[in-house]
């Protein structure tokens, strides 16, 4: 029980350090490849301390591997900008 409290709270810090990728992406602190990789180890660091608290075990390569993929995905914000982009280039042309 001991190992497993002070990994989820090396999480936690981990997780603290990270601070806000968003914001830090959003004012031009780091770039797009930085901004995904800090996503995903968000992503990962937060399913990781559920799943330890949850009694689970936890294969962090393999969690960071797969919320890669997941930040490596566009964001709904971004989905959702690229349709009124083209809704406005379609409707433009009309």
């Amino acid at each position: 029980m001991d190992d497993t409290q002070a990994e989820v709270n090396a999480l936690k810090n981990l997780l603290e350090q990270l601070g806000d990728p968003e914001t830090a992406h959003a004012v031009g602190i780091i770039d797009d490849e930085e901004y995904a990789e800090q996503r995903a180890r968000q992503l990962a660091y937060t399913s990781a301390i559920a799943s330890l608290e949850a009694g689970e075990t936890v294969d962090m390569e393999a969690l960071l591997d797969e919320m890669r993929e997941v930040a490596a995905q566009p964001t709904q914000e971004e989905i959702n900008a690229a349709n009124i982009d083209y809704l406005l280039m379609i409707g433009g042309e009309e």
